[in-house]
């Protein structure tokens, strides 16, 4: 509740601050822009074929696994207690190596994703900040991030159209 007050009293200040100084409010959907770039398909074909790659070796542990689990269900009764806990330890050790590979997955997709959509948000930022300053543009608010709850159409422009300019895209 108090984020919420000091948000909205931020507004306020920053409202009468631009109808007393004529500042000049923009705001972009970066997500939407980066959503139309050229360098986005490229990115995700990248993505999907590491996710693919990455599929076929979990798929294979987890076939492994499920026959391991299946032989130890159906035979556990004939077996004796050593060999039971023998296939058991077994059995724990390649859930943790599935383990261990879905975490490593992850963090090594999240940096993946990170290296190929770095440079399309630097892209997007050189060109919003081009615009901005060939515009007179004094804030821009990047709608994506879910901060402004309120724009005002006639005092905020929609920059979107010129960024997609600057950047060539129609």
């Amino acid at each position: 509740m108090r984020k919420l007050l000091v948000f909205w009293t931020l507004i306020s200040i920053i409202t009468m601050q631009a109808q007393a100084q004529n500042f000049k409010f923009g705001h972009i959907n970066t997500t939407e822009l980066i959503s139309v770039m050229p360098q986005t398909d490229s990115a995700k074909v990248k993505l999907e074929a590491y996710i693919k790659d990455n599929r076929e070796l979990y798929e294979a542990l987890r076939v492994e696994y499920n026959k391991m689990l299946e032989e130890f269900s159906t035979n556990q009764e004939k077996w004796s207690d050593v060999v039971k806990e023998s296939k058991q330890s077994d059995l724990l050790e390649k859930q943790s190596r599935i383990a261990d590979f879905e975490q490593k997955y992850q963090e090594k997709y999240a940096q993946e994703q990170e290296k190929l959509f770095t440079p399309i948000r630097e892209k997007v930022k050189t060109a919003i900040d081009k615009v901005a300053k060939a515009n007179s543009f004094t804030y821009i608010f990047d709608l994506a991030a879910g901060n402004p709850i309120y724009f005002s159409e006639t005092q905020s422009v929609d920059i979107l159209p010129l960024v997609k300019k600057e950047l060539g895209i129609k």
